[in-house]
């Protein structure tokens, strides 16, 4: 008797797997392929973003470079809305939430002129990109305080927070670099 369960344990485990453990193996493993898909969209996602985020990037780095260049009462760089002097940079984020800047923004593409020679902004129009400048003579650390350290009534320089916008989803996302700009005569 006991040979004869041996003999019918050992010809159980010979059969196989059944039918529904077939169907549980297949289940898990579309599971896995599910989520290995949704990472991949995931990831194609980032790397666009990344992408963008780069260039947005290298678009702000131009144009801050190209204000370095320019002289310290350089019409650009006026200081043309007041109201954002506290907050030159956007910290808010006003400008991802509305697509008309008009109030948040010193300067644009208007007010490039004809001698820029950087990025053109029809190059930044086809990729969807926005560019502006805001100008500040305020001092970042105490606020609605002007820029001036030696108390001459004169600010010693402007702080300039350069902004590239593109639109993602239904609203819109940025970049800010900021440089400043010292008074030659306040040195």
């Amino acid at each position: 008797m006991a040979a004869e369960n041996a003999t019918r344990r050992s010809t159980r485990r010979r059969r196989g797997t059944t039918l529904v453990e077939v169907m549980i193996a297949m289940a898990l493993t579309m599971v896995g392929a599910m989520g290995l898909a949704g990472l991949n969209t995931a990831g194609l996602r980032y790397i666009g973003d990344g992408r963008r985020m780069t260039r947005a990037t290298a678009i702000a780095e131009d144009l801050a470079n190209q204000i370095s260049l320019w002289g310290y009462a350089d019409p650009r760089l006026s200081n043309a809305n007041p109201a954002n002097d506290d907050d030159p940079g956007d910290s808010g984020f006003a400008m991802e939430y509305t697509a008309n800047v008009a109030g948040l923004v010193d300067h644009g593409e208007a007010d490039l002129g004809a001698a820029w020679q950087g990025v053109r902004a029809a190059d930044l129009a086809a990729a969807g990109f926005e560019r502006y400048w805001n100008v500040s003579l305020n001092d970042p650390a105490v606020l609605g305080t002007l820029l001036d350290a030696n108390s001459d009534l004169i600010a010693d320089g402007k702080r300039i927070a350069v902004i590239v916008r593109w639109p993602q989803g239904t609203g819109w996302r940025r970049i800010v670099v900021f440089i400043t700009k010292p008074n030659p005569n306040s040195l």
